[in-house]
């Protein structure tokens, strides 16, 4: 009689700029993992930016044919996934507690990353920062905060990647957080977007404009060291990649696997030097040596609760292309 061999579905949405990099390891490790458990197969379902199925039409077909996300574990920097009601805030009830399998960095949890109910696993964090072209700038002052370019002398100056991705969501995020209402909208007012932060990168670097705010793995000098790094003194915004896991008989073997996986120091490692990413778990690598004591900032998630995410979507879209 034949065995039977139970899938478990890993939803996949991660970090857009390592994303074949990312498969490729992912395969590596269901392919060892199910060798060992021998009647588990890993069914890996991408839906980052470049695939066929992004990750909101595969949840949205889901909640409509199943009344519920039909992942075994999802993993994804989407952090709008995770904090809006219309996707994994109505679902908490579906998901299992996974943080009490895994200790943070002290710094982490106390910059409240984390969940209070546990669900939402942090691997990784991105920070973000204030990147200055100083040869566009000339004489003039370099900002030292956020609030400070929400001033209208900067107007048409500051740019971001594309507000429909998570790297510009989770700046302007925090510009809210810090600043309310009238900070965002005033963001969304002066700043620029362009399709993504690398070609926010590619603007600075061909003297476009002087500022830009992203992601670490795009604040190097640039040629003739003309570009600046600065962390911002209200701190650098931070994007989560979360792990979340659906509770169910599948639970334990799902969980099993991402400790064999993605959770991995292995996979840590790859996110710190590939993406400069800040390690969120106290088992995993310490973060750079440039990155020790950033000041960070990330929204509560009490405050996270209390948004219309779906209205600062909206809000977000409306930030001018440069």
């Amino acid at each position: 009689m034949n065995q039977t061999v139970k899938t478990l579905d890993i939803y996949w949405a991660n970090l857009c700029i390592l994303n074949r990099i990312e498969g490729e390891k992912m395969e590596t490790a269901a392919g060892l993992w199910q060798r060992e458990t021998g009647d588990t197969e890993i069914r890996m379902v991408y839906l980052g930016d470049t695939e066929r199925i992004g990750i909101y039409e595969k949840l949205d077909t889901d909640i409509r044919e199943t009344d519920k996300p039909d992942f075994d574990a999802i993993i994804s920097t989407r952090l709008d996934i995770f904090c809006s009601d219309k996707y994994l805030q109505s679902y908490t009830d579906e998901l299992m507690p996974i943080n009490k399998h895994f200790k943070l960095r002290p710094e982490i949890e106390e910059l409240g990353v984390a969940d209070e109910e546990g669900l939402f696993l942090p691997l990784v964090v991105l920070p973000h920062f204030i990147i200055v072209n100083t040869e566009v700038l000339g004489n003039q002052s370099p900002p030292e905060s956020l609030k400070d370019l929400l001033e209208p002398e900067w107007e048409g100056k500051v740019y971001i990647g594309s507000a429909d991705l998570p790297s510009a969501r989770s700046v302007l995020l925090a510009i809210c957080y810090l600043y309310g209402r009238e900070g965002l909208d005033k963001a969304v007012k002066y700043w620029r977007q362009k399709s993504a932060p690398s070609a926010a990168r590619h603007g600075l670097i061909k003297d476009e404009f002087p500022i830009a705010i992203l992601p670490g793995v795009f604040s190097g000098p640039g040629p003739k060291n003309k570009l600046m790094k600065i962390v911002p003194a209200d701190g650098a915004p931070v994007l989560p990649s979360f792990a979340a896991v659906q509770k169910g008989e599948s639970a334990e073997a799902t969980l099993d696997f991402l400790k064999k996986s993605a959770v991995t120091n292995e996979f840590i490692e790859f996110y710190k030097n590939q993406a400069t990413a800040y390690p969120a778990l106290a088992s995993g690598p310490d973060p750079a040596e440039a990155d020790q004591n950033l000041k960070m900032v990330y929204p509560s998630w009490q405050w996270l609760k209390e948004q219309d995410i779906e209205e600062f979507i909206g809000i977000c879209a409306e930030t001018p292309m440069g």
